[in-house]
Order: structure tokens, then C-alpha cells, then sequence
């Protein structure tokens, strides 16, 4: 889990028309994908596409396993990790792109797919090979319902605690007239939206059955769509 999930580091317009752009930062895992010449990465579909000004994010990197910096001395610590990869284009439901929040949360996943090679830049100190699936290994997306009577785990890089890895365990619940999953209690900030849910949770491994959505300003809870019986 710690090597499959990373920071995505991306751009989106803050004014489309007169072409200025801001960047943003989001989490997200590599997930398990039996195409070969590829490395699929789940994320939110916010952290993919602007749904406010209809673009789609630019100059997007990926750096998993930030755990392991202790300070960069590159803008996004690709020296201390495996290194950074760039996306190749993102893709999410339709039904994120025409309508705007709150009415598109049930669709806010996403996916970057990034090419086998080509799109690593390891700089003095990182490993890796180009392949980012070989690099830090996938997590498998569960298909199925999960179960609402055992406990789930959201994973995340919240500005609040930059550059840690930090994570919510507890028992999944569902919330807004069961369009979401739930954690009631997860505080994670800012930064960790895309960051994956996994359950069963064993050995600090899992399988995604969601992704961080939204949570409160002022008090507890955080969101994630489900990927069961949907699009994703």
C-alpha cells in the first residue's frame, strides 16, 4: 500500500479564457490492470477534470511513496522516492463533465494512464524502473459490495501533515441517501482527495473499494464514491 499510493501534483484553469492556470495537489494509488504497454492510476475525478471551467488537468506527475522523503530538494521530491511519472490523459464518467457538484459526487472517480515507457524521470537518488506498475506494484479494485459491517481504511497525503502518509480505519457506513460510502470519523484535510479505500485491510494491504471524495470543514466525516455497480 505504502509503495502503490502516491501524490499527483497537477494544474487546472483558474481562468480558462485568459489562459491561467494553478496548480493542486491530490493523492492517488496504482491499481491492477491486465493491459500491457500501460500503468492505470485511480484518483478522484476532481483531481482529473474541472467541472466548474470543463477542462481537463495539465502537466500532471505522480510520485508514489513519499514516506520515504525527508525533505526534497526537487519540487516534488522525486530524488527521495521511486521517482515521478507523468500521465498520458485522464479519463472519467461523462456524467462528472456535464453536470456540476453536488449533483455529479456519484461519479467523482478517475483514472491517469500512464505509459510503460518514456514517462519516468528519476533524478539523483530515485529508483525504479519505467514501468510504474513494476515499480511500486497495484492494488486490485473490488467489484463487489463491500461490507458496511466491518471496517475500512482511507489512505491519503492531507496538506496538514505534508509530505506524510496518513490514513482512517473504521467501520464503513454510508451517507447523502446511500450515494456515498462513509467514514464518520476521518479528519484528513486537503491534499488527500483520490487517496484509496481499502478493504479487507490485511498487513497494511487491501483491496480499493473507493477513493477520498469530500469531507466537513468544522467537523469529522469523510466521503467516497462507489466504484461497485457503477462506471468505474
Amino acid at each position: 500500500m505504502e509503495s502503490t499510493t502516491g501524490r499527483l501534483y497537477f494544474e487546472m484553469p483558474q481562468n480558462k479564457k485568459l489562459n491561467r492556470w494553478i496548480e493542486y495537489v491530490c493523492s492517488a494509488s496504482v491499481v491492477t490492470d491486465t493491459a500491457t504497454g500501460r500503468s492505470l492510476i485511480l484518483t478522484a475525478a476532481h483531481c482529473v477534470y474541472d467541472d466548474v471551467n470543463k477542462s481537463f488537468a495539465q502537466d500532471v506527475w505522480f510520485v508514489p511513496r513519499l514516506l520515504d522523503t525527508t525533505g526534497s530538494s526537487d519540487a516534488f521530491g522525486c530524488d527521495q522516492a521511486l521517482g515521478c511519472w507523468s500521465a498520458d490523459y485522464g479519463v472519467v464518467d461523462s456524467r462528472w463533465t456535464t453536470t456540476r457538484w453536488p449533483n455529479n459526487i456519484a461519479w467523482d472517480y478517475g483514472f491517469y494512464v500512464v505509459a510503460s515507457t518514456g514517462n519516468h524521470l528519476a533524478v539523483s537518488g530515485a529508483g525504479g524502473v519505467d514501468s510504474l506498475e513494476q515499480s511500486t506494484g497495484t492494488l486490485g479494485i473490488t467489484w463487489s459490495a463491500p461490507s458496511t459491517n466491518a471496517h475500512a481504511a482511507a489512505i491519503g497525503y492531507p496538506y496538514n501533515y505534508d509530505p506524510q502518509l496518513k490514513y482512517c480505519e473504521e467501520t464503513l457506513t454510508t451517507t447523502n441517501a446511500n450515494i456515498n460510502w462513509w467514514l464518520p470519523s476521518c479528519t484528513m484535510a486537503g491534499g488527500s482527495s483520490g487517496g484509496p479505500w481499502l478493504q479487507p485491510i490485511s498487513s497494511g494491504n487491501g483491496s480499493v473499494i473507493s477513493v477520498n471524495r469530500w469531507g466537513y470543514a468544522r467537523k469529522p466525516g469523510m466521503a467516497g464514491p462507489k466504484v461497485n455497480g457503477t462506471s468505474a
